[in-house]
């Protein structure tokens, strides 16, 4: 709820642009959305570069100007999801203001704006190509084997997200099942610890340390160096995909994708997929979730990931 103190100190914001934007990026980064203040920050940085020396007031943005920048985007030669992002940042910094009564719009300035974004590359990728990335040898590059042994893992965990997988700690195991809350989403994830993933904790527990795995420095490591970890993993994936023999684009994305999109192919339920994956979004998962069993959940986990389970614990895994 906005108190009459804050309204009022955005109202006196509102008259700028650039810096309502960033009112809106500090108040992301206050309430723990660190990721969406940077798209904020850099939205604001896209603007501030259209305007110039301008001082535009949001109650001037008009459909006109947002074709405008539009226009000046893709005179950047950017990507359709790049301005299809800046774009809708914009359009969700107007609707905030009007939201909060700050200005009154007379027509919808973004009507006009095509801002779906388009699939550049295929996010997921079959079994056969887990096979693959299994059975290359990268016994030449530590570095490649561990992106490789968390890509495993968040596959087999039912598609792990990157930033849940980074901040893993022993409290997160609660005997034979991993209990942890979704960063994005806040919502709670119970996977069951098959002996698969077990061997890959075990291989990287570190008596010194609270995380699961060590792709961050610490417990307390900030959002940036958060940032740089995630780089860091998709640059070592996208080397792993360019040596298959058919190469892919692998990111961290594609084994919570391919773990969704071969759970389909298992003809499990959206409502046993929408709970493995953490989803709040979708209706038609969330009225079922709360007295979902947790054993349906584990048997479509291993009809998706038995022959990851068998590399893992049989004679071709190496510590």
């Amino acid at each position: 709820m906005v108190t009459q103190q804050e309204k009022a100190k955005k109202m006196r914001i509102c008259g700028n642009v650039l810096s309502y934007m960033d009112c809106l990026e500090k108040e992301k980064y206050d309430s723990g959305k660190k990721g969406t203040a940077g798209l904020y920050k850099a939205t604001r940085r896209q603007l501030e570069q259209f305007l110039g020396k301008r001082k535009f007031n949001l109650k001037r943005v008009n459909s006109h100007l947002v074709q405008d920048f539009v226009t000046h985007l893709q005179s950047l030669s950017l990507s359709q999801n790049s301005i299809s992002n800046y774009t809708s940042i914009f359009r969700a910094a107007y609707n905030a203001a009007a939201s909060d009564n700050l200005i009154t719009p007379d027509e919808n300035p973004f009507r006009k704006v095509y801002l779906r974004p388009v699939q550049t590359y295929k996010r997921s990728v079959g079994l056969n190509v887990i096979k693959e990335i299994i059975h290359l040898d990268l016994k030449g590059s530590k570095r490649l084997g561990f992106a490789r042994d968390l890509f495993l893992f968040s596959f087999m965990a039912c598609g792990m997200a990157f930033v849940d997988l980074a901040h893993l700690t022993r409290i997160n195991i609660h005997g034979d099942v991993l209990v942890y809350y979704r960063v994005k989403t806040k919502t709670e994830i119970r996977v069951t610890i098959t002996p698969g993933m077990r061997r890959l904790l075990d291989k990287y527990a570190d008596i010194n340390s609270d995380l699961l795995f060590p792709v961050l420095k610490s417990v307390e490591a900030s959002y940036e160096s958060y940032k740089v970890a995630l780089r860091t993993y998709n640059r070592r994936l996208g080397a792993i995909g360019n040596r298959l023999s058919t190469p892919v684009k692998l990111t961290s994305y594609v084994a919570r994708h391919s773990w969704a999109m071969c759970a389909k192919e298992k003809s499990a339920s959206v409502t046993i997929i929408g709970q493995a994956l953490g989803h709040t979004s979708e209706k038609t998962t969330r009225f079922y979730l709360s007295n979902l069993d947790q054993s349906l959940i584990d048997r479509v986990n291993m009809k998706i990931i038995g022959y990851v389970e068998k590399w893992i614990i049989g004679d071709k895994f190496r510590n």
